[in-house]
């Protein structure tokens, strides 16, 4: 069995691999060549203006070689492009579009909303027994499309076969991670720093903490993807996790799976609904910060700085986790909506 779908952030994809490959023993594929934007079934710079320098990081697929390669580069089999991911090591198979008229897919798979309409366009014009099916990552986001993969809440329309399933995080780079107990170090991994005020107020309230903030546009800079992300977290005590919308995506997942309390803003959790009420309970596996004024809740974090009470909020994190996201339940639930597409 073959899925087609698209690239547009690499750990979404990675989590498409695991559920698709690794789990149900199919074959993913992706886009790569600039016929794939030029003919109109490309959307994903849209936002930027189309760009080419932009449209070219995701569809140019650069030096590659012929087999035998050396492994760690991209490489071509045929007419597969083996394009590698140096974060999660492991390689996509991406094709051009002649080579997508080629191939026989069972599922196509739009994982933005831009790209229904293409890729149904795709279907019907080059593989009339494929199903289409959207994937829904982003809260708010809708589709017209009948077959719905959902990793936020989102209320089906009559008709539609949906299934709710947790994007997969790496086992590699999450496992669960005691704390280092006589660290006091809190860090912050959400892109473009939200909230920088009330994080400077507890940088300097908190003196004899350790508090930084990495990410896009954070004061401490960038990191190298799940990589990178996940050893700053082992590396914290605490998780500073505010971000608007709240939810549980990658990084709220990663947090807990690792097994580490957090910092955070419940109203952007409760109004995000679902599982991440459940993932972030006050008192038990995160402190919210609405809850209290500055001083007191920086008295509430210093207690969970302690070494004991480090430890056993660590432990509660990841046992919360296990207990909220089991992704063989999902597996079984993606199974069942395979068998169902319309």
């Amino acid at each position: 069995m073959k899925v087609f779908t698209d690239l547009h952030h690499n750990d979404l994809y990675f989590s498409l691999h695991r559920l698709f490959e690794d789990r149900l023993g199919w074959e993913l594929y992706r886009p790569t060549g600039l016929d794939w934007f030029y003919q109109g079934y490309w959307k994903i710079a849209e936002p930027y203006g189309n760009a080419l320098d932009t449209v070219g990081q995701y569809l140019n697929p650069g030096p590659v070689m012929p087999k035998p390669w050396i492994p760690g580069i991209n490489y071509t089999d045929g007419d597969i492009y083996y394009m590698f991911d140096p974060v999660h090591e492991y390689y996509h198979k991406a094709i051009t579009i002649d080579t997508f008229k080629l191939i026989k897919f069972d599922l196509i798979l739009s994982t933005i909303q831009a790209h229904d309409q293409p890729y149904l366009d795709l279907q019907r014009k080059f593989q009339p027994n494929a199903k289409v099916a959207a994937q829904m990552g982003n809260t708010g986001q809708k589709t017209i499309l009948s077959n719905v993969m959902h990793s936020v809440p989102y209320n089906p329309r009559p008709g539609q076969n949906s299934v709710y399933c947790h994007q997969e995080i790496d086992p590699v780079f999450f496992g669960y991670t005691p704390t280092s107990t006589g660290l006091k170090n809190i860090y912050s991994v959400v892109n473009c720093f939200p909230y920088p005020e009330l994080y400077n107020s507890f940088k300097s309230a908190l003196p004899e903490v350790t508090m930084r903030a990495y990410g896009g546009g954070s004061p401490d800079g960038g990191l190298f993807g799940s990589k990178g992300v996940s050893a700053k977290m082992k590396e914290a005590n605490i998780g500073w996790h505010l971000k608007p919308q709240g939810g549980i995506g990658h990084s709220s997942m990663g947090w807990l799976s690792i097994g580490r309390a957090v910092i955070t803003n419940m109203s952007q959790h409760r109004s995000w609904g679902g599982d991440a009420v459940a993932l972030f309970e006050p008192g038990a596996t995160c402190i919210d910060v609405e809850a209290y004024t500055v001083h007191d809740c920086c008295s509430e974090i210093r207690r969970w700085l302690e070494p004991d009470e480090n430890l056993r909020h660590s432990e509660l994190a990841h046992r919360r986790f296990a207990d909220v996201i089991n992704y063989d339940d999902d597996e079984t639930k993606v199974r069942n909506f395979l068998g169902n597409l319309l």
